[in-house]
């Protein structure tokens, strides 16, 4: 079998989707070495104009293809209108130039069996090349696509939809997020693939541990409470402050070093607070996504308060390198990190509760594994076999 994998991401921020889709694709391509399995990703950059509206950064360099832990990944680059998006802001009206820009891309496709696309970009993409091919159509739903933009924004809204309904059978990181998508698009075709975490991310032996918390600058015998992620209103980070505070207070069997990894326009803010507060918090900014691994190494309880998350990768990272994790209640987090574990934003004694569970997991009283649902290997097993049941119908 010939399989197409597409999604829309950025050489330069080699995170998140960017990661599981990288991994996907390589597993699948081990556990069926019979296949090949070819991915494309969309980048769309500025021009000069849309650069200073928009205060990005020159795209020095476009090349065609890049690699990414053994796999090569082919890059469609395309050039942002500004006809487009002022049509989309102004007018609410569909984005006509990179619509058919996306359509035109599905001709490069046409020797392929099946084609599997990564959210609403590249499901644009793949739509169109499978209805001209006549072969299935899958869709991956990491997130955002389907809590974020179509609730504000009754355009992509109906493009998400008329995706839904359309793909020969729609895959979610979590049951969390195709319950969200069932409301939204009613009855579709539907299977949960769970993400996994890298082989990068792995417990690393107690001298190499003491060692990086040395070179870290972790005092012996601290702990260590991590949040990695944006600093932006969708992470929460603005309850950062207060969380750590309570952490420091409730934890009386020794110190606390507390980081903060990521960057964001709320950044300021928040270290801001954090001194209000009496909060020693080491800001580390963004990291190399290549010494994550190491810095997870040192973590002893990772939070992620966030307000909504599809299934974070960050947290089966955190877990796999020997940290534990306590999130939110919201849509996947709960099923990456327990029930118990994830505790429901709209509590008001959120903050209370959240930081308790941290100082209980600093204390040595909780035990967390990760479910054996959430690893490469068991996701393209299933994937392999829904794309044969896909091939034969």
């Amino acid at each position: 079998m010939k399989i197409a994998v597409l999604f829309e991401g950025n050489i330069d921020n080699r995170l998140g989707v960017f990661n599981a889709v990288v991994n996907r694709a390589k597993h699948l391509a081990e556990a069926e070495p019979g296949w090949q399995v070819d991915v494309y990703m969309v980048q769309v950059y500025d021009g000069a104009v849309m650069r200073w509206l928009r205060r990005s950064r020159v795209q020095a360099e476009r090349p065609a293809t890049v690699e990414a832990d053994g796999v090569t990944i082919h890059v469609w680059w395309f050039k942002r209108s500004l006809l487009d998006a002022l049509g989309h802001r102004v007018l609410h009206r569909r984005p006509r130039r990179f619509i058919t820009w996306l359509q035109s891309q599905a001709s490069l496709l046409a020797d392929y069996d099946l084609i599997s696309s990564h959210d609403r970009v590249a499901a644009q993409i793949g739509a169109q090349a499978a209805h001209e091919r006549g072969v299935p159509h899958c869709v991956t739903w990491h997130g955002a696509s389907i809590y974020t933009d179509p609730p504000r924004d009754a355009m992509l809204r109906n493009i998400t939809i008329e995706l839904l309904r359309g793909a020969t059978c729609n895959f979610f990181v979590s049951r969390g997020l195709e319950k969200l998508a069932c409301e939204l698009a009613g009855d579709i075709p539907a299977e949960v693939l769970y993400n996994g975490a890298s082989d990068a991310f792995h417990r690393y032996d107690d001298d190499e541990r003491a060692a990086l918390r040395a070179k870290y600058g972790v005092h012996r015998g601290h702990k260590v409470v991590a949040f990695i992620g944006r600093h932006e209103p969708v992470k929460n980070v603005m309850w950062l402050p207060d969380i750590y505070t309570r952490i420091k207070e409730g934890y009386a069997e020794g110190e606390v070093t507390f980081w903060s990894v990521g960057d964001g326009w709320q950044r300021p803010q928040v270290e801001q607070a954090m001194k209000e507060r009496g909060v020693d918090c080491r800001f580390w900014g963004l990291v190399p996504p290549d010494e994550i691994p190491a810095m997870l190494n040192c973590v002893d309880v990772l939070v992620l308060p966030s307000l909504l998350e599809g299934l974070p990768l960050v947290l089966l990272e955190a877990m796999q390198c020997g940290a534990l994790a306590v999130s939110s209640d919201v849509v996947g987090c709960p099923e990456a990190v327990g029930a118990d574990n994830a505790f429901d934003v709209r509590d008001p004694r959120f903050n209370e509760r959240f930081a308790a569970r941290a100082v209980q997991m600093l204390q040595g009283r909780v035990a967390q594994i990760i479910p054996a649902t959430m690893n490469w290997p068991a996701t393209a097993t299933r994937e392999a076999a829904l794309y044969r049941s896909f091939s034969r119908s």
